[in-house]
């Protein structure tokens, strides 16, 4: 029987955080998309990192596009908007909060463990903002990604599979380790101390998963680039329904 043949990967770096993900996808025409952009106090290793992939100017990144709006994901939406000259674009559900135009539900303060609690009352006092260039909807394809809207996490929170690579990004709704390090793998769906409705997310994030294309590789946003056994990994989050 012949091999299943994986896509081969463009160029996908993670540059530059530690607290959340940031993932460049290098193509091979040469253009760069950014997904999420880390957290505003990380924007100098945001910076480094981009460097040393060639994003150094106007006109070097091509489009930023935000799994969802929490702060450690979107915090650096406008610097990079602005330094780059680059469109930044989010779910249209999400862009109201990200443009101040309304106040979400606050996440602190609904007896989460101490520190869980504390990180979410960060969010709630210093939430992202940027202006958002343009949004998309469930089933639309930006620049060969495929958006998968699940909710949940945030009102905006998505999948973005890119299909040319067989890539997954998940931002929250799917990690592949505990945050703050890159070595551990150990997948769980959305987190319910960061999440406004984790039921939702994660029940729209394993249908997704259950009737997936192939996936090669998963770059959440938190833990390692999942590369190895990935298919017994998602199976294991998302099994077959009874």
């Amino acid at each position: 029987m012949p091999r299943t043949r994986v896509p081969a990967a463009p160029g996908i770096f993670q540059v530059g955080t530690a607290v959340a993900n940031v993932w460049l996808m290098v193509d091979g025409d040469g253009s760069r998309v950014l997904v999420d952009t880390g957290h505003r106090t990380e924007r100098a290793l945001l910076a480094a990192g981009l460097a040393r992939h060639g994003v150094r100017k106007p006109g070097d990144l091509d489009l930023v596009l935000l799994t969802h709006r929490h702060c450690d994901h979107a915090g650096n939406a406008t610097w990079l908007r602005e330094r780059f000259d680059c469109a930044v674009a989010c779910h249209a559900a999400d862009r109201a909060a990200l443009e101040g135009a309304v106040r979400p539900a606050r996440l602190g303060g609904r007896g989460a463990p101490a520190v869980y609690d504390a990180l979410a009352r960060i969010e709630d006092s210093f939430p992202a903002r940027t202006t958002v260039d343009h949004t998309f909807a469930d089933g639309a394809v930006e620049r060969g990604f495929e958006v998968i809207h699940v909710g949940g996490h945030t009102d905006g929170s998505v999948l973005l599979f890119h299909r040319a690579s067989a890539t997954l990004f998940t931002g929250d709704a799917l990690i592949t380790g505990p945050p703050v390090q890159r070595v551990v793998v150990r997948p769980r769906l959305a987190y319910r101390a960061f999440s406004d409705d984790a039921s939702e997310c994660r029940a729209n994030t394993v249908r997704y998963l259950r009737a997936r294309p192939r996936v090669a590789r998963v770059c959440a946003g938190h833990g390692p680039m999942l590369t190895t056994d990935v298919d017994r990994h998602l199976s294991r989050l998302a099994p077959a329904a009874p």
